[in-house]
């Protein structure tokens, strides 16, 4: 099965970019005539390596998230890991070619190598937290956790709120801005810091993560000048959180940065492996990309459902509930994926070792079976059971306290200053298969 229609509408053409850049409703619509109609189903394209179970119902994708022995991220998490290896190669450091050039290699295996490569900074023995299983992923996200520690989030909010009063200051009632690269611009600015990057290069290291973030996307169809970019700024990335790690190490780390915390950290007893501390710099700056997408979701929500930002001007105390709508209603994530470790069963369907599983996130968090009106943006909605926009289970974000602290105290500053706006013009945004954000939206406030 490709795809399908039923009632008129196409079911998602799950490892296809284009499918994500339509309207976000149009997206909804395909994935919730696939739900309703096959909650699993196999899906089979040219431009894959092998067929996959597509799941889409939250009651599954919650006993994925739940049974990491069962379900694993070690041969890839995102569709795009299932491509040909022909299709990507190109994009991939020379050990992965030469090791995608082997005889033999089973699909799992061939996801393996791709997942590894693309986030691998170039060094075959970086470990990245996203393809780790337990044991070893607990050990590693235990040390993001104690970066990330909720005393270290309690103390930002000063911060944030300054960092927000600071630029709302600088909006006039009825002068257009555009919110990204303004209020958008304090989760990675904010990131930055707890980083320690000096101020004079912030700007610079704050454009090199976004194109980084860009580049290292794998997928089909790039020309070698995009693939050439992407090496190049894969390159200079690394580099430059090699040049901070190099300086903590040598000071003796006994800063509070998040660079001497990781410096200094420490798994079964030995020094997180130097790779390993690469990869978690990088984490935690993409994390700063991915609450921008955050607050600037909440933004469009609310621009596009006037009814919703006057309930929450008349009661702001609804700001965590609009935030936790918002990831359910309009999500950052789009899927991600799994492999069966084992035999075994779900929804009713047995698959086998190695078979690959797209956990459709945000079709599950439209799942009428759990929530009321679904396809409405309510923020005064109930959760009777929690949405999955920041995943479920083992591989749960771990920054998400983290993220919703950010974009709660910037939007009651917001909202301190401004009761009204509107989207002058159409948000210019981006999509994959695995995330969406938004690159500009030119936005007039009124007081």
């Amino acid at each position: 099965m490709t795809t399908e229609t039923v009632t008129g509408v196409e079911w998602p053409r799950w490892e296809d970019p284009e499918f994500y850049l339509q309207d976000s409703e149009a997206v909804q619509a395909s994935m919730g005539a696939a739900r309703r109609a096959a909650p699993i189903y196999r899906y089979e394209s040219p431009k894959l390596n092998t067929g996959v179970w597509v799941l889409s119902r939250l009651r599954d994708l919650r006993y994925v998230g739940s049974h990491p022995e069962l379900f694993g991220n070690r041969y890839g998490f995102l569709i795009g890991d299932a491509m040909k290896p022909e299709l990507v190669a190109d994009q991939l450091p020379d050990w992965a070619r030469e090791r995608l050039q082997q005889p033999g290699l089973s699909p799992a295996e061939v996801r393996g190598v791709i997942v590894r490569a693309k986030l691998s900074l170039g060094d075959p023995e970086l470990e990245n937290i996203a393809y780790l299983d337990p044991p070893r992923h607990g050990q590693v996200r235990s040390v993001l956790s104690g970066a990330l520690r909720p005393s270290l989030v309690r103390s930002l909010k000063p911060r944030i709120a300054e960092l927000a009063d600071e630029v709302l200051g600088g909006i006039e009632p009825g002068a257009e801005v555009d919110f990204v690269k303004t209020l958008g611009r304090i989760p990675t600015t904010l990131m930055t810091e707890l980083i320690g990057v000096p101020r004079e290069t912030r700007e610079h290291f704050i454009e090199l993560a976004s194109e980084h973030l860009n580049a290292v996307a794998v997928r089909p169809g790039r020309t070698p000048e995009e693939v050439e970019h992407g090496e190049e700024m894969a390159q200079k990335f690394r580099d430059y959180i090699e040049e901070l790690l190099a300086e903590r190490k040598a000071a003796g780390s006994a800063g509070d940065d998040l660079v001497s915390v990781v410096a200094r950290s420490q798994i079964e007893g030995e020094p997180v492996p130097h790779s390993m501390a690469l990869a978690f710099i990088s984490f935690f700056i993409n994390s700063g990309e991915t609450t921008r997408a955050l607050l600037s979701h909440l933004a469009i929500c609310l621009a596009e459902h006037p009814d919703q930002r006057r309930l929450l001007a008349e009661q702001p105390d609804l700001l965590p509930n609009a935030l936790e709508e918002t990831m359910r209603y309009y999500p950052v994530n789009w899927t991600h994926c799994r492999t069966a470790m084992e035999p075994t069963e779900i929804a009713g369907q047995v698959v086998d070792k190695d078979d690959y599983l797209i956990v459709a996130y945000a079709s599950a968090n439209r799942d009428e079976d759990v929530f009321e009106r679904p396809d409405e943006y309510d923020i005064s909605r109930a959760f009777p059971i929690d949405h999955l926009g920041f995943g479920y289970g083992e591989h749960g974000c771990p920054g998400r306290l983290q993220a919703t602290t950010i974009v709660r105290i910037i939007w009651e500053r917001i909202l301190a200053r401004f009761t009204d706006w509107e989207l002058t013009s159409a948000p210019v945004t981006f999509s994959t298969p695995f995330i969406r954000g938004v690159v500009s939206m030119p936005l007039r406030f009124e007081a």
